[in-house]
Parts: structure tokens; C-alpha cells; sequence
């Protein structure tokens, strides 16, 4: 494992989803999606842990290194990346 975690953020057309790209592997089984907090708070043990500690995700699907997210219109990128990147660290490290 690596001794840190990276995030690299790629925003795509629609500008509330983003792609964010992880140096760990977030799953091994294949692609998860959550289409709602809701579904999240009963889903993989990273998917649970990022609906709890960050506020403002919608939707999310994670494949082996990437995070896409959905945000809520009233929360902006900048607190739920960082957000996002601080959940990580405490996860990974």
C-alpha cells in the first residue's frame, strides 16, 4: 500500500458529476452504484463511510480507482473534495 493517498480530479461535461481518481483500490468487486444516500448507507463499506462523512454527495459509483461523483447543487467541489481526500486518508492510512 502506498504511503499516502492521492486524488486527482477530472470534471466532466455536466458540472455537478466528477471523476476522481485514487492511487488505492477502492473495490475489487467490479462496479458499485448508489443512486441516493440512502442506498449508500447500506452498501460497501467505502461507499458507507463517504456518505457519512461528506456532506453533499447525491450519487456515487466507485470502480476499482475512481469515485464518480454526483453533488448536491448547494455544496461546491472544493468542500467535497477536500472532504472526500480527508475521509480517504483516515480510511487508507
Amino acid at each position: 500500500m502506498s504511503e499516502y493517498v492521492t486524488v486527482e480530479v477530472e470534471y466532466t461535461d455536466d458540472p455537478t458529476v466528477a471523476d476522481l481518481f485514487i492511487n488505492q483500490v477502492l473495490t475489487e468487486e467490479g462496479e458499485e452504484v448508489y443512486n441516493s444516500p440512502e442506498e449508500g448507507e447500506v452498501g460497501s463499506p467505502v461507499a458507507q463511510m463517504l456518505f457519512t462523512a461528506v456532506d453533499g454527495i447525491e450519487r456515487l459509483v466507485i470502480t476499482e480507482d475512481c469515485l464518480t461523483i454526483t453533488r448536491a447543487e448547494d455544496y461546491t467541489w472544493e468542500m467535497i473534495i477536500d472532504e472526500v481526500r480527508d475521509a480517504l486518508r483516515d480510511w487508507y492510512l
